[in-house]
């Protein structure tokens, strides 16, 4: 895919690119109402370009809306009432509108839709090296989380924390730590390219729910989307560790699989390593109990300890008392709060 250049941020304001977004009817020399939607919208003229959603009354629906407003600094999440002055150009250049919109006042500023804060991203595209946007190395976990002055995130391989200002629409993000871990040259070589563009954003748009990071040249550089957390229903769920019962929770014998899946109905199922695994269990709110697990019969002769250890897991669900999901993570902990098992979507 061709690098994208969605939009650039100037002196009055959000210049957008191409002419085959529609201008709301307009008359000259008048002061009128326009609505502003919370993200934009991807149009095509001469070639791509990034649209405002733009409506003249509250009733009606978005249309896409090509014209700069002076004086206008449009920051996605909110939804916007504006009284704009509308005068006609005595000249009109190529690809532009026949009307300047000039901002009087912004009458209302509301959150609305998805913001920048309002939830976890998780990068789909980056710019790579080669100058084209390339897809997230498969099954690599790369996001981005922003709160009040902080940024916080996986890399790919590492974990990195930093700090962010934000000015309207123009970004500025400091990562100023990180994890030190190693992983596959191709997963390290996205992680360069991911941490340089954050450091190099200077500003962002959401359009329709994609978050798009842009550098000093107005170039994309990141794509995100939101983060969809799993459900404890929605998932097929495979162990990464168990309790052994002795005070810690170990990784799994190398060659087998532990998984988990539950059911509306109450009833749940799954493969404890050698043996398939089925019963009911019951929740309220952060709480679990598991009822007793039947299950085939079968002795496995190997991999060494998957017996012990599939003895291990049915042990931790009986212990399991209370039940979180946080970043794509399943945890069963006891009452006092001891990790009893830990799972990841089987999907990831």
């Amino acid at each position: 895919m061709n690098r994208l250049t969605a939009l650039s941020v100037i002196g009055f304001g959000i210049v957008l690119l191409g002419a085959s977004c529609q201008t709301a009817d307009s008359v000259s020399g008048k002061i009128k109402t326009l609505y502003v939607g919370p993200a934009m919208r991807d149009g095509m003229g001469e070639g791509p370009m990034t649209c405002l959603q733009v409506k003249e009354s509250a009733e009606a629906a978005y249309t896409m809306f090509y014209s700069p407003i002076r004086g206008f600094d449009y920051v996605p999440g909110f939804e916007y009432k504006l009284l704009v002055e509308v005068t006609e150009r005595d000249h009109v250049p190529a690809d532009a509108s026949k009307y300047i919109y000039t901002l009087k006042e912004v009458v209302s500023k509301e959150v609305a839709g998805i913001g920048l804060a309002s939830t976890v991203w998780d990068m789909t595209e980056y710019l790579s090296v080669s100058g084209t946007m390339d897809p997230r190395v498969d099954k690599s976990m790369v996001n981005l989380k922003v709160t009040a002055g902080g940024v916080s995130g996986s890399a790919g391989a590492n974990k990195f924390f930093g700090s962010i200002t934000l000015d309207g629409s123009n970004i500025n993000i400091s990562p100023t730590g990180s994890s030190m871990m190693m992983g596959t040259p191709e997963l390290m070589a996205q992680e360069g390219q991911f941490l340089k563009h954050l450091q190099e954003a200077r500003s962002y748009t959401i359009v329709g729910e994609e978050l798009r990071l842009l550098n000093g040249e107005g170039e994309v550089t990141l794509k995100f989307k939101p983060r969809v957390e799993p459900t404890l229903i929605s998932n097929v769920w495979k162990a990464t560790g168990v309790n052994n019962g002795k005070g810690g929770v170990a990784s799994l014998v190398q060659g087998t699989e532990i998984t988990i899946q539950f059911r509306d109905d109450g009833n749940v199922f799954g493969s404890s390593g050698c043996n398939n695994f089925m019963g009911e269990y019951k929740i309220e709110e952060d709480s679990i109990t598991f009822g007793p697990q039947a299950g085939t019969r079968k002795m496995c002769a190997g991999p060494e300890g998957i017996m012990e250890q599939e003895s291990a897991f049915l042990q931790a669900l009986e212990n399991s008392k209370v039940w979180n999901i946080h970043e794509d993570s399943l945890e069963l902990r006891d009452a006092s709060g001891a990790l009893q098992a830990k799972f990841v979507s089987k999907e990831k």
